[in-house]
């Protein structure tokens, strides 16, 4: 499951990929097998956004990842929008928290979340996107 915060000024929340490395991705996290996505949602919004007041948006998107030769079950990803109501401070050199500009998002997140993630945000800011679940296959 992963989180797509998005803030007052349309930026988008990348935390590093891996410690020493200039990459960045989306903030998420593994689902346990008894608790829903809602409930991993929630925590996760708890460990990272706790000083902000935050809301859920009401479009999120799924993704199924390709498998060679179907030999395997197929990984489903949840993408799911939150909203910071706030545009949060920059953390300045070494910071933990990236806030990417909307525009030029692609330059920090790679493939392949860079198009499920412009889908989402794009038609969710700009309201062509129907309330609810999309499947961005």
């Amino acid at each position: 499951m992963k989180l797509i915060v998005i803030d007052s000024a349309h930026r988008i929340a990348l935390l590093p990929r891996r410690a020493g490395y200039r990459t960045w991705a989306l903030p998420q996290r593994c689902t346990r097998p008894e608790e829903t996505y809602n409930s991993a949602v929630a925590h996760l919004c708890q460990e990272l956004l706790a000083p902000y007041p935050i809301r859920l948006g009401d479009v999120s998107g799924r993704r199924w990842a390709p498998v060679p030769g179907h030999l395997v079950p197929r990984a489903e990803t949840r993408f799911y929008i939150v909203r910071v109501d706030a545009e949060p401070i920059d953390e300045g050199p070494g910071r933990s928290t990236l806030w990417a500009p909307r525009a030029v998002l692609g330059l920090w997140l790679g493939l392949p979340d860079i198009e499920s993630v412009s889908t989402l945000v794009d038609g969710y800011l700009d309201g062509w996107l129907p309330d609810g679940p999309i499947t961005l296959n």
